[in-house]
């Protein structure tokens, strides 16, 4: 996979000596913005896919049960119904859900941020 660079910042400015260089320890002051919209690569990373992904952990359930659920079936969880399901992106979760049938699909509502 080619790597893409976000940002490159360039100089030939050299720093006074009577300016104390910032010590590794301490992180440089960087400007806040308020949107991430805002942010110069923000057209890059807009364009950005990753995979987002709900889910349950289902003790016991194999491929062949799977292959052989029929329209309607429920399966059957440990998964406390008054929990919300960790929402993922990648591999860091993001946030918790809640799965909701609308118009007989199967939604995912994100319910908070993580």
């Amino acid at each position: 996979m080619a790597e893409i660079e976000l940002a490159k910042v360039e100089t030939t400015e050299t720093v006074p000596a009577a300016v104390p260089a910032i010590a590794p320890t301490q992180a440089a002051p960087r400007p806040e913005i308020d949107r991430i919209e805002e942010h110069a690569c923000w057209p890059l990373l807009s364009q950005m896919t990753i995979v987002a992904s709900a889910g349950i952990p289902l003790n016991g359930f194999k491929i062949g049960d799977l292959l052989r659920l029929a329209p309607g079936q429920i399966v059957e969880s440990s998964w406390p119904h008054t929990e919300g399901v960790p929402l993922k992106a990648g591999r860091v979760q993001v946030g918790w859900s809640e799965f909701e049938v609308v118009d007989q699909h199967l939604v995912v509502r994100l319910t908070r941020l993580a």
